[in-house]
């Protein structure tokens, strides 16, 4: 069994599988895919114990798998327990959960493997999709998909495709052509919801955090992400106040080269829009809700809520012109 949270390197594996597979059988006469929900698991096991046609094995997949029903998994327990030599049967799911009878089945038979995608491992796997693609690509650029779209790997396969169908040239993809392409996944990260409110959408704000608490988002991470952007808007606007080069801001921010282009693409422009007052009772409002959650004097959901809200209004009200 083949499982994972992330949909596009189930489907990646199933694909090299198949490429495997088919240097050894001819899989016209020895290929089988079911859909667990729409098939029935007897049909995919009785398919498993058939003999393969002018070959050595038969190659049979059940996808979509954490579908599978408990009365199922009973049946194919019995097929686990002695399966067929002559067969590959591969169970594909996405996102099962911990206490599945299928997964602890699969996990007591030793038959699991689970694919995974770590979020250091992300810039080095948005490259190889370019280079697929012919293109090379900026760290700036990839620093950007992957803040704007999280760990949402088929987002940014999506984006990935479409970038390099607008890219013209044979020079690297920038990080403006990335920008002007890809708009931020609400739905998939918090940094939508943090440069909303920055910017003072107080209607938005709202909307995006409801869907990440939704989501199971914590209050207090979505917390310490506007707190730790507010203290660097302060510290930059302090710095430009001093007549600070961008360079020498980045060097005292400490912040990693694949995220210099924060710098200029959004610090800049949230903190023209404020001044140091504004700031610092930005921060200070956040402190309040970190305490007042911290303390039991206040809901974590409704202290956010409140937060996001009075900063969204803050903001609003900040313009500079």
């Amino acid at each position: 069994m083949i499982h994972s949270k992330h949909r596009l390197l189930v489907e990646e594996e199933l694909k090299k599988l198949r490429k495997k597979m088919s240097e050894k059988v001819d899989l016209d006469f020895n290929y089988d895919v079911f859909d667990a929900g729409e098939d029935n698991i007897e049909e995919a096991i009785q398919a498993a114990d058939t003999l393969p046609l002018a070959s050595d094995m038969r190659f049979v997949v059940v996808n979509e798998a954490q579908r599978l029903s408990p009365s199922e998994v009973k049946k194919l327990a019995k097929y686990v327990e002695d399966p067929a030599e002559s067969s590959l049967l591969v169970l594909a799911a996405v996102e099962p959960k911990k206490n599945s009878p299928l997964l602890r089945l699969m996990q007591k038979e030793g038959r699991t493997r689970e694919l995974e995608k770590a979020r250091s491992q992300i810039p080095g796997w948005i490259r190889s999709r370019f280079k697929e693609r012919g293109l090379k690509v900026t760290g700036k650029a990839i620093a950007y998909l992957q803040e704007a779209l999280g760990d949402d790997l088929i987002a940014i396969d999506s984006a990935v495709e479409k970038v390099s169908q607008y890219h013209e040239g044979e020079a690297g993809v920038e990080l403006d052509e990335v920008v002007s392409l890809v708009t931020p996944s609400a739905e998939k990260s918090i940094y939508e919801l943090v440069d909303r409110v920055a910017v003072g959408d107080a209607d938005q704000s709202i909307k995006l955090l409801r869907r990440l608490l939704q989501q199971g988002e914590k209050p207090t991470y979505i917390l310490a992400a506007l707190s730790r952007r507010f203290r660097m808007l302060l510290f930059y606007f302090a710095m430009r106040e001093e007549g600070r080069q961008d360079s020498d801001i980045i060097a005292h921010l400490k912040l990693p080269s694949n995220q210099s282009w924060m710098v200029s693409k959004k610090f800049r422009p949230q903190a023209s829009r404020l001044d140091e007052e504004k700031l610092r009772r930005a921060l200070s409002l956040l402190v309040k809700a970190d305490y007042g959650i911290k303390s039991g004097e206040l809901d974590d959901v409704f202290a956010v809520e409140a937060a996001v809200s009075s900063l969204s209004t803050l903001t609003s009200k900040g313009v500079r012109h």
